[in-house]
């Protein structure tokens, strides 16, 4: 009996190519996302500030723009920065400074999706013409943001800074 042709055998491409190849596909995948990212949060404080305390329609038109932005701009490109995110993780070298980007982005994550239940809640009590609860919620709503954008400009710095030195 002759042994198999080894012509016929697939050989496996080496992993090293693979997850370069992936990597170099995904980064600026993920760059972009989080670019958008940045930006939605960045234009969103801009028009909170355009039309907030301007009267109750303004606040009512803000709320429904916000809610807008959130379901066609932010969560899209949040949940691109989470997938990119983790495939990128999975495929680096661990370091704290890998592990301390990837906390400064999922805590920017974590309080983006709080905040835009609050977004959700906040438009609910403006179309209910419930201004209290609307100032109460939108306070908590812009402190929270704050902590997004922290998070975001964090994690942003940290990967540049690996990038740049890998």
């Amino acid at each position: 009996m002759r042994p198999p042709l080894m012509s016929n055998v697939r050989r496996p491409r080496p992993v090293l190519h693979q997850s370069h190849a992936m990597k170099s596909l995904l980064l600026p995948i993920h760059l972009a996302a989080a670019g958008i990212w940045l930006g939605c949060v960045l234009t969103e404080a801009l028009f909170e500030r355009a039309l907030l305390g301007k009267g109750r329609e303004q606040e009512l038109l803000l709320a429904d723009l916000h809610k807008r932005v959130d379901l066609v701009v932010e969560i899209p490109a949040i949940l691109v920065v989470l997938v990119t995110g983790a495939f990128l993780f999975q495929g680096a070298a661990p370091s704290t400074l890998l592990h301390t980007k990837a906390g400064f982005g999922l805590l920017a994550i974590v309080a983006n999706a709080y905040c835009v239940w609050l977004v959700f809640k906040r438009f609910n009590q403006a179309t209910a013409a419930d201004w209290a609860a609307f100032a109460r919620t939108d306070h908590l709503q812009h402190r929270v943001g704050a902590v997004v954008l922290v998070g975001i400009v964090a994690a942003l710095f940290i990967g540049l800074y690996l990038y740049g030195n890998a």
